[in-house]
């Protein structure tokens, strides 16, 4: 436990075979148990690779369920048991002692017995009922070992890059950013803090930044996004992604060594290159500010534009409800819903209503990297070849040839929860929400409230396939150009999160 403001470590590049970097100052050269190793100067780009190394022995296991008790979670593993599955308890997540307040962000998974090799655990995921409820887990047996080259030194196991000057950056070369996503690219990042290279469980490298949660936040404030927000959005996204890394570390990345990714998965960290006054101040009036319901920090899920209607985590993730993180309309204008058939669907996505992310309405700042009226209403079209092909190659499934897909139920805000691939040798159910998104697109199409259209030849066969669609993400918690248009408007931070995170309050943990 600890009582100080909490050290997070995050994930900047998770597989490489060579690592390169600089510092702005002189630096110690550490091994993983801190023993000095050598000193480095500043401005020296340096580089660590791998001169042996051997891959982490795993188990793989499928979990099936989660739940926050004890008590729920024998009581699902009795439900399993009458099935016939024979499962075990992990708790992963972490404990801290922050002030007066103790953080137990902990919870039960629901795990089988491990399978002969992932290929296996992959397969009972895939006829897991019900559909999308199944996630392949990895248990580690043997961590990876392996040495290191770095400054012409041999390192077991891993390093450490402590600039002599705590005010001193270290840039790390060649970091992936938006990872299968159609803006992947590298960038150099300019990072506060420690550096750490080690090894992940392919027995690859993976480089590390550890630095304080309130540092941190100032980055993810101008990664998520910009000075031209409104400051109280600012402080309202700055509460939920603090919120966010407190109630995940430990579980997202659980087989890691680090606390969340630098990327989309987790939350966007680009290092302090693009941080402001108004992120720095946004992080200063919230220091320790966490959003909490019944006793635990929130798990603040929040995604770019909703399209209208926010969803209900238990449709896109684990099938479990999340009391704050539940349906509603995005505005003040009253819609139909829960969207409960397709008619419905179709409908709530050919209009345009007055919510607060319709950018068909409002304005938002120009210069924001999602100012796009496309993306609250789009469009997407395939010839049928080409997608039976994409979504073959993309969830490594086979149908035969691509007949037709047939939507299945939806969640009260739209999305798909499952999908029926149906091909010439067989259909397939797809699900949940993000599978789908993954096997209609090359990196992920925009969100899984779509309705389908469909072009035919003079024998009735679909010739093309047109996904017809509603915002831009999974849609649960915070809508960042909802809360943007809501700062705009004159709603403050507390307002907003009051509005995307049912019954939570504000308090200061530390």
């Amino acid at each position: 436990m600890i009582k100080s403001m909490p050290q997070v470590r995050i994930g900047m590049i998770q597989s490489a075979e060579t690592i390169r970097f600089q510092c702005t100052s002189g630096f110690a050269l550490l091994d993983l148990q801190d023993r000095r190793i050598a000193e480095g100067t500043a401005g020296a780009v340096q580089e660590a690779v791998i001169a042996r190394a051997e891959s982490a022995s795993l188990h793989f296991r499928v979990r099936l369920a989660i739940a926050l008790t004890g008590e729920e979670a024998h009581l699902l593993q009795e439900k399993l048991a009458a099935r016939n599955i024979a499962t075990f308890l992990w708790r992963p997540g972490v404990v801290l002692e922050l002030a007066d307040f103790v953080m137990d962000n902990r919870e039960y998974w629901i795990v089988t017995e491990p399978f002969a090799d992932e290929a296996a655990a992959k397969s009972f995921a895939a006829g897991y009922e019900p559909v999308g409820e199944a996630v392949v887990v990895k248990e580690i047996v043997r961590k990876a070992t392996g040495t290191l080259r770095v400054m012409d030194q041999t390192i077991t196991d891993g390093c450490r890059v402590v600039p002599e000057d705590p005010e001193a950056h270290i840039q790390l070369l060649d970091v992936t950013v938006g990872i299968e996503f159609h803006w992947q690219h590298k960038r150099t990042q300019l990072l506060p803090g420690i550096l750490e290279i080690c090894f992940n469980n392919a027995g690859r490298l993976q480089a590390i930044n550890e630095l304080d949660v309130e540092t941190y936040l100032i980055s993810v404030n101008s990664s998520e996004m910009t000075k031209e927000n409104p400051i109280e959005l600012l402080k309202a996204q700055t509460i939920a992604a603090r919120s966010t890394i407190l109630a995940t570390m430990g579980k997202h990345h659980y087989d890691e060594r680090f606390h969340l990714c630098s990327d989309d998965h987790c939350q966007c960290y680009h290092g302090v290159a693009n941080i402001s006054e108004h992120s720095r101040f946004a992080a200063q009036e919230t220091e320790g500010v966490n959003l909490i319901h019944g006793g635990r920090v929130c798990d603040a899920r929040y995604a770019k534009i909703c399209g209208g209607i926010m969803e209900d985590y238990g449709h896109i993730w684990d099938n479990r409800e999340v009391p704050y993180l539940v349906s509603g309309v995005d505005g003040r204008e009253k819609l139909e819903y829960p969207l409960a058939n397709e008619t419905q669907v179709k409908a709530y996505i050919d209009s345009s209503p007055d919510v607060w992310c319709n950018t068909q309405r409002y304005e938002i700042p120009s210069s924001l990297p999602y100012n796009t009226r496309e993306l609250f209403r789009w469009r997407v079209s395939y010839p049928r070849l080409e997608l039976g092909e994409l979504i073959s190659r993309r969830l490594n499934i086979t149908f035969g040839e691509l007949v037709d897909l047939i939507p299945g139920d939806r969640a009260p805000g739209g999305r798909l929860i499952h999908l029926d691939v149906v091909g010439s040798e067989r259909t397939v159910r797809i699900g949940k929400e993000l599978v789908i998104r993954r096997a209609l697109s090359e990196s992920h199409l925009y969100s899984a409230c779509f309705y389908i259209e469909r072009d035919r030849d003079s024998g009735g066969r679909v010739t093309h396939f047109h996904f017809v669609g509603a915002g831009w993400g999974h849609g649960v918690g915070l809508c960042q150009v909802g809360a943007t248009v809501m700062a705009q408007q004159g709603f403050d931070c507390q307002a907003i999160l009051s509005h995307y995170y049912r019954d939570s309050r504000l308090v200061k943990l530390y």
